[in-house]
């Protein structure tokens, strides 16, 4: 499964790095974009990695700033599922990062950052 999972994983990457999602038509829009106007905290994902699989990473912040550290963070997050019999320490970090207080945190980032793209 997991081998299926890096195929999957490594075929979107091709396409987003070849692909710009601002110029071909197929790549998915925001529905709350098309519907309201306003961008959500993902709007501008697609255009971020892609330039990010491309080496910019300026671009790629200026198009959603929030996806360049939640792409490591959701990286460790996944990572975490892999880890036998973990230690105490393990258990700590990822009850830190991952806990309810981690994502009440996040939650709050999320609907700030959405705020101020909207209104900044």
């Amino acid at each position: 499964m997991v081998g299926g999972l890096t195929m999957l994983f490594l075929g979107f990457a091709y396409i987003y790095k070849q692909y710009d999602p601002e110029t071909s038509a197929w790549f998915p829009k925001c529905p709350m974009k098309s519907l309201t106007g306003l961008d959500c905290p993902g709007c501008g994902s697609q255009r971020a990695l892609h330039q990010l699989l491309n080496g910019h990473l300026k671009e790629a912040f200026q198009q959603n700033a929030l996806l360049i550290p939640f792409i490591p963070y959701l990286t460790l997050g996944y990572g975490y599922r892999f880890i036998k019999n973990p230690n105490a320490r393990i258990l700590k970090w990822r009850k830190i990062l991952f806990g309810e207080s981690a994502i009440k945190v996040l939650i709050v980032v999320i609907l700030l950052y959405s705020i101020y793209r909207n209104v900044g």
